[in-house]
Order: structure tokens, then sequence, then C-alpha cells
């Protein structure tokens, strides 16, 4: 395994892999970019070629290629490993077998699914009951094999006992998402089985990856069936199918949306399927969910253009703001398509496909669909209006990642309004440190390994120490001598494991990220690393940090965490020495006492060190 990453990374460059996804620009011996992981206005993404490494100054995201397709792709390591090895041209070597087996079971198992629910549509009764509504719908036969459309017959087991007849066990099934474990409490299910199917009377939608590989299913409820349930049932989440990273139709539109630089963006399936067959073949949707940041980064992997169909009711246009924001962060060129009220992008392919071309020609900037909204609905000459058109218009133009869209707009807004364009740029910079704050609160909430939550003394001295060690093979070398035998160190820690096996990796961080070390380790002392050695400047670029003395700060850092261990000591002998003296334990608390002054007295020679 570690051979074959070692020979992609010897024929991919790093740059070359992320201008797939990212406009990189050059700067100084290194690239940067705005980073694809959060939003910001300035590049703090910086990309090392010498080292074949990111790092992003802001978010604190770093890696090499590996890590940073399966981020930007939603995907696990093998599967990371797999693409990088088809683009450099290597063939991978036997890997576990186990992993492997269960995915290619898993896509197995989904293939021969969706060729069951295939021939139930073109069977009975699927063919006298579902074939001629789709016919209705406007569906030719051959779009219908195309986008590979089925039938989920009326019945708890049919799939299931489908699958079981072709040796496939029910735990297998259940990982596909196919099929439901039966919870006791059903009263409904009036079975002993403890499984069942999970689409029943609903027309099948099989979902596919982008290399045409069937991951899920969104299941519409039959013409006739059952209206009390859920018009759509989708696959639930599982190791293959994350809703969040995927896109109906995406397997179909990528070529043409390369092709035409652009991509159609629509609310569901129907719309997909009905706008390809009237050849606007780069359409994908969202299917049920708002659009992502993954989604996102998978449509920029072949045009940064998007034209939206999105409904304008309420909760449409609400959908629209939201989807529209993100991709202003990520510098996407945003249209947005009007359509004829009352009418959907499938309704008008099927009735007039000539008005739906009409309607993606005369496609607006977002920005202008938006002024022309917002204006509409308020009058101008009011103060009070004036108050909420800027607020309105400005929540849009603070997403942008561009600074000079950013000034064109405001310059714009001013103009429109009547209103000094400084005054809007005091309102932005208002609202913008706002959410900042918020987030900053948002952040604060969440899991402590939250990438913003403060750091404690002992946790910062530890990471500038080593980073001190990974910048300095001297300083490397001399702590690990020093300190192999001390219990300074927590045994399961990164810099106990530096210490210990330092004189493996010869005291070298390049040589530490070669090595079979998991890549946890590597990534966390990559990152560290990258804070030690470099920092955004005044002029935003990117610039190394000269450590005057690493030895003597080291040094200091040794000193400091030997006092911080010491005053964790005192605290807890001084809640023992608290609890003898409540407890009237004479003998005890003097011992205590004698046990305090001695490790003051070890702080403060520690001090004057």
């Amino acid at each position: 395994m570690n051979s074959d990453i070692e020979e992609i990374k010897s024929r991919l460059d790093i740059v070359d892999v992320l201008r797939d996804y990212i406009r990189l620009d050059k700067a100084g011996a290194n690239y940067r970019a705005l980073c694809p992981f959060h939003n910001e206005k300035s590049p703090s993404f910086m990309v090392s070629t010498e080292r074949q490494r990111y790092h992003c100054f802001g978010c604190q995201k770093d890696g090499d290629i590996f890590t940073f397709v399966m981020e930007m792709d939603g995907l696990e390591f093998r599967d990371a490993l797999k693409l990088l090895a088809e683009k450099a041209g290597v063939e991978l070597k036997k890997g576990d077998p186990k992993f492997a087996a269960e995915k290619n079971k898993t896509l197995e198992i989904l293939e021969l699914a969706t060729k069951f629910f295939e021939a139930q549509l073109w069977g009975q009764p699927g063919k006298a009951k579902i074939v001629p509504y789709l016919s209705e719908r406007g569906l030719k036969s051959e779009t219908i094999k195309e986008f590979r459309l089925g039938y989920a017959p009326d019945g708890w087991r049919n799939l299931l006992n489908f699958l079981t007849g072709r040796g496939y066990k029910e735990e297998e099934i259940l990982k596909t998402g196919l099929i439901i474990k039966k919870d006791s409490t059903n009263q409904k299910l009036q079975t002993t089985n403890q499984y069942y199917d999970r689409f029943r009377d609903r027309i099948i939608f099989p979902v596919a990856d982008t290399n045409s590989k069937v991951v899920g299913y969104s299941a519409r409820v039959a013409p006739g069936g059952d209206e009390s349930q859920a018009k759509y049932v989708n696959t639930p989440e599982t190791d293959i199918y994350h809703k969040s990273r995927i896109l109906y139709g995406i397997d179909k539109a990528k070529n043409e949306m390369r092709q035409k630089d652009c991509t159609l963006l629509v609310e569901g399936n129907m719309d997909v399927i009905a706008s390809w067959q009237a050849g606007f073949k780069n359409t994908v949707a969202v299917s049920g969910t708002a659009l992502t940041p993954e989604q996102i980064a998978i449509i920029k992997r072949y045009t940064d253009k998007i034209k939206m169909f999105f409904d304008m009711d309420s909760a449409g246009e609400n959908a629209t703001k939201k989807s529209i924001k993100l991709c202003f962060a990520q510098e996407m060129e945003v249209k947005v398509i009007k359509l004829p009220e009352g009418k959907d992008a499938a309704e008008l392919a099927q009735r007039d496909p000539e008005e739906l071309r009409k309607a993606v020609g005369a496609a607006k900037s977002a920005m202008d669909y938006f002024f022309e909204n917002v204006f509409s609905k308020y009058d101008r000459q009011k103060v009070e209006h004036k108050k909420i058109i800027a607020e309105e218009l400005l929540d849009m133009i603070g997403n942008m990642a561009s600074a000079i869209e950013q000034s064109h707009w405001l310059k714009e807004l001013s103009q429109q309004l009547g209103v000094e364009e400084t005054i809007l740029t005091d309102m932005l910079k208002q609202a913008t440190l706002k959410d900042r704050i918020a987030n900053k609160s948002s952040s604060r909430a969440l899991a402590k390994s939250d990438a913003y939550a403060p750091k404690g003394k002992v946790e910062t001295l530890t990471e500038d120490l080593i980073g001190l060690m990974l910048v300095s093979k001297d300083v490397w070398e001399s702590v690990a001598e020093k300190e192999r035998q001390s219990l300074l160190f927590p045994k399961d820690s990164l810099l106990n494991f530096l210490v210990e096996n330092g004189e493996k990796f010869h005291y070298a961080f390049d040589d530490l990220l070669k090595s079979s070390v998991s890549r946890e380790e590597k990534d966390e002392a990559d990152r560290i690393y990258f804070e030690k050695k470099y920092r955004i400047g005044l002029n935003n670029e990117p610039e190394e940090i000269i450590i005057d003395d690493p030895m003597a700060e080291a040094k200091k850092c040794l000193n400091e965490l030997r006092k911080e261990k010491k005053r964790v000591e005192l605290e807890k002998i001084n809640a023992d020495l608290r609890l003898a003296e409540k407890q009237g334990d004479q003998a005890a608390a003097k011992f205590m006492r004698e046990q305090c002054r001695n490790i003051l007295a070890e702080i403060n020679q520690l001090a004057a060190n």
C-alpha cells in the first residue's frame, strides 16, 4: 500500500491535482488560493510544491493530495487512492481484501436490485401501471431506459426474497439501505420475518455517482398508491451513499457540464430527466436537500457557472438564496432562471421545450434577479423601506468572495437607493462582524476538536515544542536524548511518540512523512509544522518564520511544561490538604503542607532557570 502511495505521489504534482478543483495563484516558490473548505475573502490556503502539501491558515486544514481529494469528493481513502492511481496511471497492488470485498458486494447488490426494479417496470404490473404514467409525464421509453427507472411492486419481501435467492445475506443487503430491520413496536407489519423491503409500490429512480455506479435510490409513490405515505422515500445514509455529496444525474451531465461550461440546477429527479430529454444534458438536481458545499465542489470540477431553476414560491426563494450564498462564497457565477408561474422545469420541458430554451437563455445574474425582486417589493422613496432593501441585498453581497464584485454591487445599490456608498460599506462591515461573532459562538459550542476552540496553556506549549522539534533537527535530537526516560510527556501523545521514535526517522520531518506512521499522526504533525514554519504576512503573502534560537525556545517550553506539571500536582495536593483539614487528620495535613512547600520550591527553581 505504501509503495502505491509513494508511486502515485511521484507521478502527480499537487498543483496539477488541486487545479482540477480550485484556482491557484503563484506566491513565490509556493501557490495560494481561497480555501475550498471554509468561506474567506482573502486567500489563506497555501500549497507547497517542495513538500507537496497544502495548509490553510484560516481553518487549519492541511494534508496531501489524498486528504484533499477525500475531502473535496467525499471519498473514503481507498476510493481516493483508486481515483488518483487512475490519474497517475499506477496499477494498485492488492489492498485490504475485506474492505474491497464489502464495498464491491454492496455495489453488486445495488446493481442487481436496479435490474430487478427495471424488470418489474417493464413486466407486469409495472408495464400496465407505471409506464403509462411516465408516458403521460412526457418521458419516452428510451429516456426511461437511459435513466434506468424501475418499479418496486407492492409487498413486504419481493426484493428481499429475490436477493436472498441469489445468495446474498440479509445483513449484507441491510448495508445497502434497500431493506429495513423490523421494529418490534411496528403493529402494521404482520410477519414473523426480521427484515422487509424499504421500497414498496413505488417508482424507482436509481442515484449514481460520478463513475455511473448506483449508490442509492429515490422512490416516488406510485399513481394510485398510498398517498398518506411520504411522496418520496430515499435511501438512508450508508457507507457509500451520502446525500450531501450526491447530485442526481451527475453521471450523465458531467461531460456536458464541462463542454458547455455551465450547470443547470433543478429541484427534482423528474426535472433532470425531462430537461435531459429536451436537450439540456448538463442538468443535475440536489434530490430533496439544500445545495451543500460538497455538491458545489463536485460541480466546480467541471464548471464554475450555474443556472438555477428553483421554484419561486417563498420556500423555493429561501432555498435559492441559501444556495446562491454558498455559490458566491466559492466564486461561482450564478444565474437564476425564472419560469412561468405555476410551472416547473419538467412540465415546461414536456409541454413547450422552446419556451424552456427561452427561459434558460433569458437567465439573469443572481444579483440582477435579487435587485429586481427586492426593489419590486418595497418603495425606495420611503426611509424605512430603504433600510429593509439595504439589509436584504447586503445579506447577499456580503457572501461574495470577490472584492471586485462586492465593490460593483455596493456602488449599484448606492446609486439605486440614493444612499452614500460609505454608509452601505459600514453596514456591510457591521453585518459581517455580527456573523463572525455568531459563528465564533457556535464554534465554541461544538466539539473540543473544533479548529477555533481555545487551547489550554499545556496544549499550546506542547504544540510549540513539537513545532520546534519538527523544524529543527538539532532540537528534536536534543529533546529526545534528554527526555526519553522522563515522565514529562503523556505516553499516548504525539510529543512522546516523536521522542521515542526520533532516531528511527533520523530526526527529520520529511522522513516522518514517508514512514508508515498513521495518517492521523502525520496530519497532526504536518499541521503543527506549518504553523511553526509559515505565516501570512502583512502583504497577505505566505512567508517563512525565522526562529533566532530554536534550542533556547525549546528549553523555555520544557521549563514551562515542567512548571505546569508541578502546578497540577500542587492543585491535587492542596485538594487533599483541604480534605485532611476538614476531617481533622493533623498528621496527613502536616505531610501535605510539607509536600506543598517542596513543590513550590521546585516551581520557583524552574522559574529562576
